[in-house]
């Protein structure tokens, strides 16, 4: 069984408080939190949801890779557009009578990433719900007016990309199929980067 609310939010606290920035003035355990993002820099906002048997599945993805791709997906999308991770944001939807383990796990995953890319974990919300929700709001800092965007993409311009293009489509077709796959740590479908 899940942690009692208040219980499950210190315990993210405490987690949480291990990574530091500047950018963060008041994080865990307010209202609101409070950032500083400095002059000549623009804020960055990216908003990714997470619902069980949509984007995942227990039986195909351990917690701890859930958490893992739930928080890369926002870390992503800043990286995309120019820009450095400054802080994160995590609504959590549980079960009731999910296993606190499971929990533990996800909490794992995601903060591995919060220390990895030094963007502290400021806040979030938890709720019940009949499937796992997790919903992430990350914030990126770019200096002011080099956003790179899709809508100045013009032909001949280069594309980058980081790994092996359609690594993560062919692992999920193979689950679909029925394939059973190790999860491990190498594997970009489970921990991408």
């Amino acid at each position: 069984m899940v942690t009692p609310e208040r219980q499950l939010i210190e315990g993210f606290r405490r987690a949480a408080s291990k990574t530091v920035s500047p950018w963060v003035k008041f994080g865990i355990g307010d209202d609101c939190a409070v950032l500083q993002v400095p002059s000549g820099f623009q804020l960055l906002v990216t908003t990714d949801l997470s619902v069980e048997n949509i984007h995942f599945r227990r039986t195909w993805h351990p917690a701890k890779s859930v958490g893992h791709r739930c928080l890369a997906r926002g870390l992503s999308d800043i990286a995309a557009m120019g820009g450095e991770p400054i802080a994160c944001f995590l609504s959590l939807a549980l079960p009731p009578k999910l296993p606190q383990r499971w929990v533990d796990n996800f909490m794992a995953g995601f903060l591995g990433l919060v220390h990895r890319f030094r963007t502290p974990l400021a806040g979030g919300d938890t709720s019940t719900a009949e499937k796992i929700t997790a919903d992430i709001v990350v914030l990126g800092r770019v200096p002011a007016g080099k956003a790179l965007l899709r809508s100045k993409a013009r032909p001949g311009d280069r594309i980058w990309v980081s790994g092996k293009l359609g690594g993560s489509a062919a692992i999920v077709k193979r689950l679909y199929s029925g394939e059973e796959i190790s999860p491990n740590a190498s594997n970009r479908h489970f921990y991408p980067i």
